[in-house]
């Protein structure tokens, strides 16, 4: 028997009707034909993008001669109420075609099935379409929209988003954030200092002024403690003996050849001002060998309680001049003071024999330093954008004993506090690299001014070799990436507005994109579109949202901060609102059954189709 196959195309008529309005379109394999959608439609009916494969009826009679079975299942129709709609909607579907499908089929039927329709609740749960029953309804109750806001204003909500420079504040404002900074002055000049006294600045360190340094002669006045040697020669008494300042040799002079003997002699003051750096004291001594070839001795000094004495020299006949050097003092292990000076005894000590012609001292000192110094820096902060002043940091390499430095601080070079916010109040400062904190003042604003004072009881100098003003700005701009939101359903969501609370200070500014995806990984890849398009932001409270985004089930925005760096715009609420209607339908078919009218094709009527030509119509009841 011959048999003669057609491909038959399914032609689905989707059929939208609101206040009277009709729309069609003719989806066929090949394209579309379509109108003008309605202006106020209360729901749509559309094809679904997979069909009943009505093909398969020919497949089996092919490969299996089989001419009865069960029709193809699967979904038909999507309808999707608008999502602003309340209230009840009918759902006719309609056989198109039953003439051409009687000359293929003996019989036909198809179980339809609508889910959330009132007869989807009955029993049997579905409508039978027929060759001879061309037509069945769903009938659809009390549809009601779904609508919502989403709102985020409190710390956690906020901080559930990705921050970029911004920070969320309690109990829920998010700013831009801060970062430090800080002006610096290592003195290599004077460039940030506006007054000066008696300090120098130099080389990178502020020190008191010193005077000019030099040296003192001393010479003997009066006997000393120990008055031990035997000779004395051409003089009333020992010390005149070795007073001269031009040495007479052997007209005057002492001399012994008993070991352990010592004549010592009191000296002339220095004159040097109490407090003045004393580097070091020499002794000179004019002297010969004792008789014959007693020769060793040893230059001593006397301070305080301590003796202490030179290496030993050996003397021949003839007058040499010997010295010996102290640096410190040996009674205390320190530096020299005019008063160890002015009190010291120096002479001769022997070991085996030695004769004295002449005795002196030189004194090294340095100039005295001036007993106090100050600086008042220029306004540090000129020109910074400043939200808070926090620390104040300095590097005094040396703070020597009889020294000290104190420092204060201003906002208007006039009232002056100390950190602690004490009018007039000082910090003493420490020797070594340390930090004072101002957080205390809870200062801000571009002023800032510090006056140190240096003093001293002349003997040194304290030395500050740097200092930084340490202050927090804004960064100038920022961002938050909202958390995602899900409005838990696969609706045709409708997004209606973006508002906010915020609070704009002069040349600061916040503005919003939005983007949308199907699924929160979808988030991450879109794109971020303002009120028309990816190039524009959301500026106005209560705008309309794009409508690009209409459809899609998650949601994010992205506030953008920007300001000049003083201060900051702050978010304080953001909430964005949503429709949808809460019930999508799909009208399918889940059973049924055909028998054609023979196994071949060629004996079947002139234009017959297996396949079922259907439209849907929605109407309100």
């Amino acid at each position: 028997m011959t048999k003669k196959f057609q491909l038959v195309m399914v032609l689905l008529l989707a059929l939208i009707i609101s206040g009277g309005a009709y729309a069609y379109a003719f989806t066929t394999a090949g394209g579309t034909l379509g109108v003008a959608e309605p202006t106020a439609d209360f729901a749509t009916c559309n094809a679904t993008e997979t069909q009943p494969d009505w093909n398969s009826v020919l497949d089996d009679l092919t490969s299996d001669n089989k001419t009865y079975g069960e029709v193809p299942n699967g979904p038909l129709f999507d309808v999707t109420p608008n999502a602003a709609y309340a209230g009840d909607l009918v759902a006719n579907v309609y056989l198109a075609n039953s003439a051409n499908l009687t000359k293929a089929y003996r019989y036909f039927n198809m179980k339809l099935y609508l889910s959330g329709s009132e007869e989807a609740g009955e029993t049997p749960n579905y409508r039978m379409l027929t060759l001879q029953n061309g037509e069945v309804d769903f009938n659809m109750e009390e549809l009601q929209p779904v609508s919502g806001t989403w709102t985020q204003t409190s710390e956690a909500e906020f901080g559930g988003g990705t921050l970029n420079q911004v920070e969320v504040i309690s109990p829920g404002n998010v700013i831009l954030d801060t970062f430090s900074d800080n002006v610096t002055d290592t003195f290599d000049d004077q460039t940030k200092i506006a007054d000066s006294d008696n300090v120098t600045v130099s080389g990178g360190q502020v020190r008191l002024n010193q005077g000019v340094g030099g040296t003192k002669t001393l010479r003997p006045n009066a006997n000393g403690d120990l008055v031990e040697f035997e000779d004395l020669i051409g003089a009333p008494t020992h010390w005149e003996a070795v007073d001269e300042v031009v040495a007479d040799d052997a007209t005057t002079h002492v001399g012994s050849d008993v070991a352990g003997r010592t004549d010592l002699f009191q000296l002339t003051d220095s004159g040097l001002a109490t407090g003045t750096p004393i580097n070091s004291v020499t002794v000179y001594e004019r002297v010969r060998r004792e008789g014959g070839g007693d020769n060793d001795w040893q230059i001593v000094i006397k301070s305080g309680t301590t003796s202490a004495y030179s290496t030993e020299f050996s003397e021949g006949a003839g007058w040499v001049e010997r010295s010996y050097q102290w640096t410190t003092d040996p009674n205390t292990g320190e530096a020299w003071t005019v008063a160890a000076v002015d009190a010291l005894q120096a002479g001769a000590y022997v070991v085996t024999g030695v004769d004295v012609t002449q005795v002196y001292v030189e004194v090294d000192y340095s100039g005295i330093y001036n007993t106090k110094g100050w600086i008042t820096s220029i306004n540090l902060l000129s020109g910074e954008s400043v939200v808070s002043i926090d620390s104040f940091d300095y590097n005094a390499s040396a703070i020597p004993s009889g020294t000290g430095l104190k420092v204060q601080f201003s906002q208007d070079n006039t009232n002056w506090y100390n950190s602690a916010g004490t009018a007039d109040g000082w910090d003493t400062l420490s020797q070594g690299t340390n930090n004072i904190d101002l957080s205390g003042l809870s200062w801000s604003g571009a002023n800032f001014y510090y006056h140190m004072e240096f003093t001293s009881d002349g003997s040194d100098t304290p030395i500050l070799d740097e200092i930084s003003v340490n202050f927090s700005t804004y960064y100038t701009s920022g961002d938050l990436i909202s958390s995602a939101f899900d409005t838990g359903y696969d609706l045709a969501w409708n997004w209606g507005t973006i508002s906010f609370i915020v609070n704009e200070p002069s040349g600061t500014d916040i503005k919003f994109q939005i983007r949308t995806a199907s699924t929160e990984a979808g988030l991450s890849s879109a794109t971020w579109y303002g009120p028309t398009g990816t190039g524009d932001y959301y500026t106005t409270s209560g705008a309309a949202i794009n409508s690009v985004h209409d459809g899609d089930r998650w949601i994010q925005y992205r506030a953008y901060f920007s300001d000049t760096g003083s201060s900051t715009p702050t978010l304080s609420e953001v909430s964005i609102t949503y429709s949808g209607q809460a019930v999508a339908f799909t009208i399918e078919v889940i059973g049924g059954g055909y028998a054609l009218v023979s196994d071949n094709t060629s004996e079947w009527g002139e234009g017959w189709t297996v396949a079922p030509e259907l439209y849907c119509e929605i109407t309100q009841r």
